[in-house]
């Protein structure tokens, strides 16, 4: 790999070997980045020869694509890909990954290693490698993207590269959902190392939304910076298995930071249920669930409240309903069931619905409030109730 300070680049990476970039067919891949910013990154790569390049987030396989095209040239390459899903979040049809295992099939377990269903810092001991080249497109709620870069940091060598996606995607709003994606915009500030940023402006905002920076001694010297950004408040929840898992990693690569690691932990593990559903008592908002308690749908607002309640420690015992539950089956460990459409409720019995599209909701509550079920959409209208 070449060795150049990525500050004095001879050349602006997203016009750099093109030829290459320009084989593929673009139109068929199912890419969340711009045609510069997969430029850019493919330049990067063309430029400086990396042997060992980790990806993480994975998605579709859109930036997979990208990086094994990049990196066909160089016989020594390979790529190590890390997502903690299994499935494409927006098709649970597909495996991560389908756009690359659709076009690279054949490179898969040979320059290319794909690793599903784990967090990073799982994965960094099974891999065993040492990393010059590194793109990071993860969840993007804090403090995900910093606690992935704290389990990767140990594996990047002096002068690796580092490339971060959506560093200006602030915001993600749907029907009835609106988060704050912060996360890569707080890791690229705290992160002491030499930073390139391309001319590439986004939307309606002239800065890049994708960034890079270079590994040097005082990444590694200030890396008090990662732990102080995670006492900010987390925007979403960590399973109490990952947290463990991190924490067994700070302690083997940080060991004077396992305080801070640890005090960040339990200020969140305090405020975020309240933060994240607006209630204060949440003991006495959660003996409102009973044992006959539905939740009707097994997407992503299911799959976060499940990881909340893991996080908080909080348990109690329910029934999860979904319609695809013969593709779903399991999520966060718990067992999806059809809808049983004929079922009478029980006494006062409860179904909160969380699903974000209204019409699916009030469908669902014209079906079942004949059945005598209690409907909600989603729970903070429930646990919102005196």
């Amino acid at each position: 790999m070449k060795t150049t300070v990525i500050t004095d680049l001879p050349m602006i990476p997203e016009e750099y070997a093109q030829e290459n970039y320009e084989r593929i067919d673009w139109s068929d891949v199912d890419s969340e980045m711009s045609d510069g910013q997969r430029r850019f990154i493919h330049g990067l790569v063309q430029y400086y020869q990396p042997n060992k390049i980790l990806e993480l987030g994975v998605s579709a396989g859109g930036g997979t694509v990208v990086l094994l095209n990049a990196l066909q040239e160089n016989e020594k390459a390979e790529l190590y890909s890390v997502d903690s899903a299994t499935q494409f979040y927006g098709d649970p049809d597909l495996p991560v990954g389908h756009c690359a295992l659709k076009k690279y099939s054949d490179l898969l377990n040979k320059k290319w290693h794909l690793f599903t269903g784990e967090d990073p810092a799982c994965v960094m001991d099974k891999i065993e490698e040492k990393f010059d080249f590194c793109v990071i497109d993860t969840y993007h709620l804090h403090p995900v993207e910093t606690l992935n870069f704290i389990s990767i940091l140990p594996w990047l060598m002096d002068g690796a590269v580092v490339v971060m996606h959506d560093t200006t995607a602030f915001e993600w709003r749907t029907q009835n959902t609106f988060l704050r994606m912060l996360a890569p915009r707080m890791l690229l500030s705290a992160v002491c190392a030499e930073k390139y940023i391309p001319d590439l402006p986004s939307g309606n905002m002239q800065v890049s939304n994708i960034a890079s920076w270079q590994i040097n001694a005082d990444t590694r010297k200030y890396c008090q910076n990662l732990f102080d950004i995670l006492y900010l408040p987390w925007e979403t929840a960590i399973s109490k298995n990952t947290c463990q898992n991190i924490r067994e990693l700070v302690y083997k690569h940080y060991s004077d930071k396992m305080r801070y690691y640890d005090e960040a932990v339990k200020i969140n593990r305090s405020m975020f249920l309240a933060k994240e559903y607006g209630v204060l008592n949440f003991e006495t908002a959660y003996k409102k669930l009973k044992k006959n308690t539905i939740f009707y749908g097994a997407g992503f607002q299911m799959k976060k409240l499940l990881i909340t309640l893991d996080f908080c420690d909080v348990e109690f015992d329910f029934e999860i309903w979904d319609q695809n539950a013969d593709k779903i089956q399991i999520i966060d460990g718990y067992t999806v069931k059809m809808p049983d459409w004929d079922k009478k409720a029980q006494s006062s019995q409860v179904m909160i619905v969380m699903i974000e599209n209204n019409e699916i909701y009030e469908d669902i509550n014209k079906r079942f409030k004949k059945l005598g079920y209690i409907l909600f959409h989603k729970i903070e209208g429930y646990l919102s109730l005196s």
